[in-house]
């Protein structure tokens, strides 16, 4: 793949995003989106380089759609981590500490996401990198990027947060079928 690398990623002197961004191939991946490269490939490089971009993520084809919280309720991933996120999200109502981080405070205030989140529409047929023995990605949303403010969500309608907003922007990821 000809995207360049993070550097110092990893380390407290990473370059600024605005330096990477400067970086990326525009000429060949014109269509993927900002948010994604800021929120998915410079923060969570070592993840990204070493399994997304085998599975063709830059050609993909993404839309920013909006989601109702019912909608957000049907995204899924592995069991194991679906049970690690219910108890973030249940964390986030019993630990003060949690909350106090920026993204509990956001959300607990602004009753949605910073960014959006990004979700695979429709993966049954399409291997998880993460998963085990050609395990595929669930349906109808594989969660991808943003587990954290998933659980979120999730933690806030399960205890009815006055400040949960009714929908919710959302990344769709979808495999691009010659």
């Amino acid at each position: 793949m000809d995207i360049h690398s993070v550097k110092g990623y990893g380390n407290f002197d990473v370059e600024p995003f605005e330096a990477y961004l400067s970086r990326w191939p525009r000429e060949t991946y014109p269509y993927f989106p900002v948010c994604l490269i800021e929120n998915w490939v410079y923060r969570h490089w070592q993840d990204f380089s070493a399994y997304w971009l085998a599975t063709g993520a830059l050609e993909w084809s993404y839309k920013q759609l909006t989601f109702t919280n019912e909608e957000v309720a049907t995204i899924c991933t592995f069991k194991k981590m679906m049970e690690t996120m219910k108890f973030w999200g249940d964390e986030l109502f019993r630990d003060r500490l949690r909350q106090k981080s920026w993204l509990a405070d956001y959300m607990l205030r602004e009753g949605t996401t910073p960014v959006p989140i990004l979700v695979f529409e429709n993966g049954a047929n399409f291997p998880h990198p993460f998963g085990n023995n050609g395990e595929t990605m669930c349906t109808p949303y594989q969660l991808i990027e943003g587990h954290m403010r998933t659980s979120y969500l999730w933690g806030m309608q399960r205890e009815s947060h006055v400040a949960l907003k009714s929908k919710h922007q959302v990344w769709v990821a979808s495999h691009n079928v010659p």
